[in-house]
């Protein structure tokens, strides 16, 4: 690995620092990441342009070194790019963290020739490891996310780096551990403290690794350089950097839009604080604070994906030779989540991705019972079902950063979205109603409440609202106008059914009828318009693929109205892909049921088999969730599971089909939730039975990732439990 960094050595001057330089340089390298964490806060509280701006005006650091400055440019860009996948902004966040890289490791081994000490635990050079380590992961991490075969495979051999750079960074911290126990060590410390006199005030300062010499602790400009930093520190510890008011007021117990907090703050609201202000130590070093918490992160993030990743791409994971414990990685992201930074802040948008994200990885069919949740439980000191399951600990988690940054519309969406993952549909509405879209800065964190909004009001059944939001997408985002376009008009179809149903009233129907034709058969000719890295998204080829067999069926069976050739319901089907029946009231569900088992029309009439094994698979869904187990796990015995494998002597024999990709995995995967929902802990052999034969069912089909990932998930649980 050091041949790699010295590969990459800079224009660095390598020699010994001087004794009278060293302090100073190392209080400057303090104050730059200072202002790099500032910088990356604007954007958590929706203030991206200003974290830009301090970035810009701070372009080369008051050290010299632009690392930490690259680095976090290119993390603000990494959030923009995730938080709205445009492919301008992927390409850009990409280019950025590619030269953060290259900076990391030339400063890495400067630092290491200068001998240039920095922290009082560590080796000279562990924090640009660390930084390395971060650019790294989330480059990859950008590809990984394009749910592309290719991609993620190209992804690995950058984890791979990552990996072995924070194996060599965790050996470090275990080393200074053990000797943080020796009783020399504590010995050493105390007569290496860094102490400033001056006429007025003895300070001491946490970010020099060393007691100064009689000069140093009589600099004044020194003492004004190491007094700054401290404040700096200080004031984003207790959330006061970015220009807001302190968070006692803000700080609630339960979500939802009822709860925010109305007028002046009581004593009881601001003992209510403590929340907030726990585990902050003002007089932990800068650099050991970065370098604890991105080590907590990276490594946490890079074991939980390591985890998830398809067995499409095992092989590559063989070759390389690593592998991810998700408990591990859970347990160190959620420690992550006690540090007041941007690790921290990351940690927690991961987390929330994980549990109440619109795709989760923790299926709430899977509801093994937790044994430790209750919200004093510490981040990282979680038993295995409260991993799984976190409840009250996320929820006072979140409500902890919705206090800290007011501002954002980031943080209201994860509160709406963790709403609506325990079914209380209608209150996220209403949470996400309460901003104005148009006054949040950041686009892509405007695109996001939108289409999550439209999700809902699916969830909801209120099609044509969602209808509305969905095609407003089409001015905000650059990208996916295709797929924005047809499920608009999954949804105008949805209306127009129910018109003729008689579950809506009429007087629209006509309108609804010609919108959904519209769209639906339009959107194919907006496919390759807007591409995501220079490929067409998968959700994209799904809607290419379903309107090639509406027209089909429409030639096939001579029918003369396009949207009599379009059978079981597209937006239940979309639905599925969304979480959408896990977040449905009881009303909900019986009405989704409704729509999917009594609406006729002449493609329905034909009983299409692959038509019908999706309406058959989503109905046991449907039942399963209503609570009638062993009717849904019926259908889907006799009516689903016979079409894509047989069983023989104990053998599987897998039917081979490739009209609806997607669903054949996602049956199998199903067919286990069934299992543990009839059986329980008793049934957990037979569960993972029915998970190994989705994960061995197809190697890379259509939505291979996210069917993928939520199997891998569901195997380490179960393996787990």
């Amino acid at each position: 690995m050091l041949r790699v960094f010295g590969a990459l050595t800079g224009s660095y001057n390598t020699k010994t620092v001087p004794e009278e330089e060293r302090t100073q340089k190392i209080l400057e390298q303090a104050h730059d990441f200072e202002v790099a964490l500032r910088a990356m806060d604007f954007v958590l509280d929706d203030h991206a342009e200003k974290g830009h701006e301090l970035l810009k005006t701070n372009s080369r650091g008051a050290s010299g070194d632009c690392t930490i400055n690259v680095l976090a440019q290119g993390v603000i860009e990494f959030l923009e790019a995730t938080l709205g996948f445009e492919a301008s902004i992927m390409k850009k966040a990409a280019d950025t963290l590619s030269q953060a890289e290259q900076l990391s490791a030339k400063s890495r081994q400067a630092y290491q020739k200068m001998g240039l000490k920095t922290s009082s635990l560590y080796p000279p050079g562990t924090e640009y490891a660390v930084t390395y380590t971060e650019a790294c992961l989330l480059h990859a991490l950008l590809m990984l996310f394009s749910e592309s075969f290719v991609e993620s495979a190209k992804a690995l051999l950058k984890l791979r780096k990552a990996y072995q750079m924070l194996q060599e960074v965790l050996n470090e911290i275990k080393t200074a551990q053990m000797a943080k126990k020796s009783p020399l060590y504590q010995q050493r410390a105390n007569e290496s403290t860094a102490s400033f006199i001056s006429t007025d005030t003895t300070f001491t300062s946490a970010d020099i690794p060393y007691k100064l010499n009689p000069e140093e602790e009589k600099d004044k400009d020194l003492l004004k350089l190491a007094e700054q930093v401290y404040k700096m520190r200080s004031s984003r510890l207790k959330g006061s950097h970015i220009g807001n008011s302190p968070a006692a007021s803000r700080l609630r117990k339960e979500l939802g839009l009822e709860n925010l907090p109305q007028g002046t703050t009581t004593e009881q609201d601001k003992k209510s604080t403590a929340n907030v202000e726990d585990e902050v130590d003002e007089n932990q070093a800068t650099i050991d604070e970065f370098i604890h918490s991105g080590v907590n992160l990276c490594f946490g993030i890079l074991q939980v994906v390591l985890s998830l990743i398809p067995p499409a791409i095992g092989a590559v994971l063989s070759v390389v030779g690593f592998h991810g414990s998700r408990e591990e990685g859970l347990r160190m992201v959620w420690k992550s989540t006690r540090d007041r930074n941007i690790h921290g802040g990351i940690g927690l948008l991961a987390l929330l991705f994980y549990y109440d994200g619109p795709f989760q990885f923790t299926d709430v069919d899977f509801d093994i019972p937790a044994t430790n949740n209750d919200e004093n439980s510490k981040a990282g000191d979680m038993d295995k079902p409260t991993l799984l399951h976190p409840g009250k600990i996320l929820e006072s988690a979140l409500l902890q950063a919705r206090a800290l940054f007011p501002n954002s519309a980031l943080w209201l969406l994860q509160e709406a979205r963790m709403l609506s993952s325990r079914g209380r549909l209608q209150d996220a509405v209403d949470l996400m109603d309460s901003i104005d879209v148009d006054q949040i800065e950041m686009k892509q964190v405007k695109a996001l409440m939108v289409f999550d909004r439209a999700l809902t009001l699916v969830h909801l059944h209120r099609y044509e609202r969602a209808a509305e939001d969905m095609l407003s997408l089409i001015e905000i985002n650059e990208w996916s106008h295709a797929f924005y376009t047809y499920f608009a008009g999954c949804c105008y179809l949805e209306c127009f059914r129910m018109c003729e149903m008689d579950l809506m009233p009429r007087d629209k129907m006509d309108y609804f009828k010609e919108r959904a034709k519209s769209l639906i058969y339009s959107a194919p000719s907006l496919v390759g318009k807007k591409k995501f890295m220079s490929k067409n998204l998968p959700l994209d080829r799904f809607m290419l693929r379903k309107v090639d067999q509406f027209n089909k069926f429409r030639q096939e069976f001579n029918i003369e109205d396009p949207l009599d050739a379009i059978g079981v319901s597209p937006v239940h089907e979309l639905e599925y892909f969304y979480n959408g029946f896990n977040r449905m009231t009881e009303e909900d569900l019986q009405l989704a049921h409704k729509l999917l088992t009594v609406y006729r029309n002449p493609l329905i009439d034909e009983k299409d088999s692959d038509q019908e094994m999706i309406k058959n698979f989503l109905v046991s869904i449907t039942l399963r969730r209503l609570g009638q187990i062993d009717e849904g796990c019926k259908i889907l015995d006799s009516q689903v599971l016979p079409h894509i494998m047989v069983e023989e002597n104990g053998k599987v024999r897998y039917i081979k089909k490739t009209e609806d990709p997607w669903l054949y995995p996602a049956a199998l995967y199903e067919r286990a939730l069934f299992t543990w929902k009839i059986s329980g802990l008793d049934g957990l052999e037979e569960c993972r039975k029915w998970l190994i034969r989705a994960q061995d069912y197809a190697d890379d089909y259509e939505l291979s990732t996210r069917i993928g990932m939520k199997i891998k998930a569901a195997i380490d649980r179960l393996e787990d439990a």
